[in-house]
């Protein structure tokens, strides 16, 4: 959620959808809510999980503390979890309840996100508490372009929205929606900015009165037309002066 709340705070009121880096790599896997990735760690009941009707997209803890794949839109008890000052989890569990989506959300505004399980230690922990309950296991085919592995997911919710590719909705919420990877739209990079100032020394002769603003500022676009035909981009051209302002010595 941190990252998610800077990408909105970079893009503020942007207000037309923009391309992030998750796309659809048509192998489902099954993945945590809480962005820590693919499942190693499972606890099926016998023949499960097997996609009843191809609609079981999320995972619910029984009562004997196996794990069961169902519709998302059913309701269920939830498990929320955070993390304590000595690095353990804390499990928090709320008996009114809700589909899976809207169960992620609640346990995303009060605690860090529905329960991960990694151990069979954390595994019992939860059974102990509840006897039936959602936990932030999903399945889902996205995967992100630059090859992280983090499930952390921010679907808008309601509408229908089809295709290969993700934008962020252009508005101030930061939803995600799937859209059409043919679509034209703008995007958002990450990583350091790859900058380098280089300094050019020219002779220039000319009739021209070269300390002539409009001189100097035709002088540059030339430059940058040049630059641009032998397939040179992203760059910036501005004059140095010396202390005096002066940017042309005789």
């Amino acid at each position: 959620m941190a990252e998610e709340n800077q990408l909105v705070s970079t893009l503020d009121s942007h207000a037309t959808a923009t391309w992030i880096g998750l796309y659809n790599g048509q192998n489902d896997r099954w993945l945590w809510s809480d962005g820590s990735g693919r499942a190693d760690f499972t606890k099926w009941s016998l023949d499960q999980p097997d996609n009843y009707n191809g609609i079981e997209s999320c995972a619910e803890i029984q009562d004997d503390g196996r794990w069961n794949d169902i519709p998302c839109d059913l309701t269920r008890a939830y498990v929320c979890y955070e993390i304590q000052q000595d690095g353990s989890k804390k499990y928090v569990v709320y008996t009114q309840v809700q589909t899976w989506q809207s169960s992620q959300d609640l346990c995303r505004q009060k605690h860090i996100d529905l329960a991960c399980v990694l151990t069979d230690k954390e595994n019992v922990a939860i059974a102990a508490v509840t006897n039936k309950a959602w936990i932030g296991l999903f399945k889902d085919a996205w995967v992100w372009s630059d090859g992280t592995k983090t499930s952390f997911r921010y679907w808008k919710r309601g509408g229908s929205y089809s295709g290969n590719c993700v934008s962020v909705e252009g508005s101030k919420t930061g939803r995600w929606i799937p859209a059409d990877c043919n679509k034209k739209a703008t995007f958002i990079c990450q990583g350091d900015a790859k900058l380098k100032k280089m300094v050019i020394r020219m002779k220039v002769k000319s009739d021209v009165d070269l300390t002539d603003s409009a001189a100097s500022s035709l002088i540059l676009q030339k430059l940058e037309t040049i630059l641009r035909d032998q397939g040179v981009a992203d760059f910036k051209l501005s004059w140095q002066s010396d202390k005096n302002g002066s940017v042309f010595q005789h």
